[in-house]
């Protein structure tokens, strides 16, 4: 099994976005209109995910057209958004040539090439790219993370997804830290597993090779590393308690004597391929 590590924009967040978690509202973590040079910058991931003849990719980066030298400006920001929290606490920045549709012709990956496009949660800078996707290519998305998104238009715009050919799915298997998972292929290769973070709905994936290895992309149930080391969710939590049993249970999983790897949507890797 390969997966391919993707880079597709990156994000200028408030520096105490990363850790500590708290489900209270706080602007300082929010980031509400922090100037830009007091942000950090952090990576947006996605990840390419070839097993047997089957290519997956999970999230998609920002989307093409949004590719510029510079940060956006807050006008192009805010046009692009459409979303009053999302665009104030966030700022964003795709480098020429680095959408997900050079990423993949880097790698020799048309579209037509992709059988899944796995949405892990529906913030901008991980699904705005599916708008670079044809109207056949198959987009899922939690039941959870669909429901949470309708009912709260402050942080997500269903204009980032709209005439993209997105399924709702619902969890067949009691994998993971709330017994909710969905066996994608049907063979334990792929499962998507229901984690929490700054999301109701997000999953994280679990790769498992012939060989019994396997991979975990946990997603936003931390920032990286750090997070599952220490126990510290993100800052801006829908469920504290519930972030933090994810977090111990990606740690589990990240020291399971069988885990290859162990990745963050926002982690600062040098890695590019993973083999396993």
């Amino acid at each position: 099994m390969k997966i391919h590590i993707l880079q597709t924009g990156e994000v200028m967040v408030s520096p105490s976005l990363a850790y500590n978690g708290d489900n209270k509202f706080n602007p300082q973590a929010h980031g509400l209109f922090l100037k830009d040079f007091d942000r950090i910058n952090l990576p947006v991931l996605s990840f390419l995910i070839q097993t047997g003849n089957k290519n997956i990719l999970v999230d998609t980066g920002l989307k093409k057209e949004l590719e510029s030298e510079n940060i956006l400006s807050l006008n192009s920001q805010f046009k692009a958004i459409k979303a009053p929290l999302t665009f104030s606490s966030t700022r964003f920045h795709l480098p020429k040539d680095s959408s997900i549709l050079s990423r993949l012709e880097e790698i020799n990956i048309s579209p037509k090439d992709i059988d899944y496009v796995l949405l892990t949660h529906l913030d901008f800078e991980n699904v705005s790219g599916v708008a670079d996707f044809s109207s056949e290519t198959k987009i899922l998305v939690s039941r959870d993370e669909a429901k949470a998104a309708i009912k709260n238009p402050l942080r997500y715009s269903r204009s980032w997804w709209t005439n993209s050919n997105i399924s709702v799915f619902d969890w067949n298997s009691k994998e993971g830290p709330f017994e909710k998972s969905l066996d994608l292929l049907g063979d334990g290769t792929i499962k998507l597993i229901k984690l929490y973070g700054h999301s109701a709905g997000m999953f994280g994936i679990k790769a498992t090779s012939e060989n019994n290895k396997f991979t975990l992309l946990y997603s936003d149930a931390g920032y990286g590393e750090l997070a599952w080391k220490e126990l510290s969710p993100p800052a801006i939590t829908v469920d504290k308690e519930a972030s933090m049993r994810s977090l111990e249970w990606v740690r589990m999983e990240s020291l399971d004597k069988n885990c290859a790897y162990s990745l963050a949507s926002h982690e600062n890797t040098t890695l590019k391929l993973l083999r396993f």
